[in-house]
């Protein structure tokens, strides 16, 4: 997958949750505990975390998955009388483990009013973005990529987001901002190189500003080192 439809694919996901916002309610604890012990909704996490494009491009059949209990919840969780799910998002980690490597995939489900639930593959790893800041996220290392020396790749039409890691969060917030900035590393995978990205988000008065690089800060590795 290229970097273009990385953006594109993670661009469709906020489309569809585009018009989900509802007033904040609080989450029902109980309701809240069925719904992820539901098999049905465990299967169709499982399921959509099959669908990351790491597990798509270094498949490994007989790796053990594991749903977390521990969900983020993006948009209060609403319930109706009878404990049924009318509206919310939330995110859901899977750990998958086997061919020697253990990896961390994130689901993104959203749950509109009238509609049924639905789900879609977020990047992989212990990133703190939502998927608005994922898809502008990749816009930005997508641009320091295509300046930076030995990144490119001639002839490989391959080329995904492998593994996302938080590095340290600083002490205090810029101006405006409701949280300190933070440090993440993301791991793209080309056909035989392996591409480490550093990325600083910073919370301020008007949202997220991004910053990818420096170019010098960026490395490339042959895959498999």
């Amino acid at each position: 997958m290229t970097r273009t439809r990385i953006a594109a694919a993670i661009a469709l996901v906020w489309a569809a949750l585009a018009g989900a916002v509802s007033p904040a309610l609080a989450d029902d604890q109980a309701n809240t505990a069925r719904l992820f012990a539901d098999p049905g909704v465990r299967q169709m996490t499982l399921a959509t975390a099959q669908q990351s494009a790491v597990v798509m491009n270094s498949p490994c059949p007989g790796a053990q998955a594991t749903v977390s209990t521990d969900v983020a919840v993006f948009q209060p969780l609403v319930f109706d009388a009878a404990g049924q799910l009318q509206t919310g998002i939330w995110r859901q980690q899977v750990t998958l483990a086997g061919c020697g490597v253990t990896r961390t995939l994130n689901v993104l489900g959203w749950k509109q009013a009238g509609q049924a639930i639905s789900m879609g593959a977020l990047l992989p790893g212990g990133t703190h973005t939502d998927v608005l800041l994922q898809r502008d996220a990749i816009g930005q290392v997508d641009q320091l990529l295509k300046t930076a020396p030995n990144t490119s790749e001639p002839g490989c039409a391959r080329e995904y987001v492998a593994d996302t890691r938080f590095v340290d969060r600083e002490a205090a917030p810029v101006a405006g901002g409701k949280s300190p900035p933070w440090r993440e590393v993301w791991t793209l995978h080309t056909c035989t190189k392996r591409i480490e990205v550093p990325v600083r988000f910073i919370p301020d008065a008007t949202g997220t500003t991004i910053v990818a690089g420096p170019q010098n800060a960026v490395t490339v590795a042959p895959l498999g080192q």
